[in-house]
């Protein structure tokens, strides 16, 4: 009987193996973006849908109260006790959060004290963070005030730089929400599909408490001559000149306190394009602890931001949610932030 035998097995070569590795990761570097690019879909879709439900929340207010519910509250009965809660603390039952509700003291101020300031009083309300408040695409979501809860959705005050009517400037705020605003769907003369209510903003993630006048930022700074506390509260008349010096009181709290009605914290401003690279802006001073003239000057220039590629989220006063490129034109950003200013914009130029 014949035997065969069979030649000697060979291994991978080191060049076949090569080959092999370079395939996987051509691979690996083909898919990768593609699975990024699906991950931020479904992030910018849940960003979009919480968006829609604050604006259902809105209506819904609107539809029991007749009006918007103030952006800022400013109680003048007694200085000290501002009690400057945002426009979420009296959203919070129509976001279905009643039981958060239900532990708010509004007699009593949201984000300190004015027997000892600084210490807050509404702990329980003010240490809450909410999904429905988060975008998924900012994943830094350290708290940066103790242990107060943050944010990704402010309020739009309109395109000028003042929040108080009472700015002795005598410009008009031309936003929905704003001190003491009261505003109703028919005040909202440029339409509600074309009138922004809120967009995105972007957390602090901490830093130094002094800006450079070069590095990127994720705080805001306070304007010349601003050192948060009286006597030294100017506001912001001019972007340029009072903003951008280096030196300037740079606040780490963009995004937080959401129940706190303050620039940064809870409010924005179509003055600048969104994710403007150049830093957000405040002047004059918001705490509930302070008194006039400071809260009549109080004035930002604090853009809309996104981690989103490419641009922001707004919500609109119809409650339709629209992604805006980081390119739109400035003007039509503008008229986007004013409710009454009668521009005539097209829903194709955003």
């Amino acid at each position: 009987m014949r035997r065969h035998h069979r030649g000697p097995r060979h291994a991978f070569t080191l060049i076949e193996l090569l080959v092999v590795i370079a395939i996987i990761a051509v691979l690996i570097a083909l898919l990768l973006p593609a699975v990024q690019m699906a991950r931020e879909a479904a992030r910018r879709t849940q960003c979009r849908n919480n968006l829609k439900q604050i604006g259902i929340s809105m209506h819904a207010y609107h539809e029991s109260t007749g009006v918007f519910p103030p952006g800022r509250i400013t109680n003048f009965v007694m200085p000290g006790e501002g009690r400057c809660w945002s426009a979420y603390a009296h959203l919070l039952p129509y976001m279905g959060e009643n039981a958060i509700y239900n532990s708010v003291n509004f007699s009593l101020n949201p984000e300190q004290g004015a027997t000892l300031p600084g210490v807050p009083e509404n702990t329980t309300v003010l240490n809450q963070t909410l999904e429905t408040l988060l975008c998924p695409s900012d994943l830094y979501n350290q708290k940066l005030q103790g242990d107060s809860g943050v944010h990704n959705y402010p309020l739009s005050t309109g395109n000028t730089l003042p929040l108080s009517p009472r700015n002795p400037w005598g410009i008009a705020v031309n936003g929905i929400f704003y001190e003491n605003s009261s505003v109703r769907i028919r005040d909202i003369i440029d339409g509600t599909a074309q009138t922004a209510c809120i967009s995105e903003t972007i957390k602090s993630q901490g830093g130094p408490s002094v800006w450079d006048g070069s590095s990127s930022t994720s705080g805001f700074v306070l304007v010349q001559g601003n050192t948060n506390s009286p006597p030294n509260g100017p506001g912001l008349t001019n972007y340029e000149p009072q903003c951008l010096s280096a030196g300037l009181q740079l606040q780490q709290t963009r995004g937080s306190r959401w129940i706190y009605g303050a620039p940064g914290h809870s409010m924005y401003n179509h003055h600048r394009c969104p994710n403007d690279p150049r830093p957000d802006c405040r002047g004059g001073l918001p705490h509930s602890s302070r008194s006039d003239p400071y809260w009549a000057q109080l004035s930002l220039s604090v853009t809309a931001r996104s981690r989103h590629p490419g641009g922001v989220h707004i919500l609109l006063c119809d409650g339709a949610v629209r992604l805006i490129s980081n390119s739109v034109d400035r003007e039509v950003w503008k008229c986007l932030g004013s409710r009454d200013g009668q521009e005539p914009i097209s829903n194709n130029q955003f």
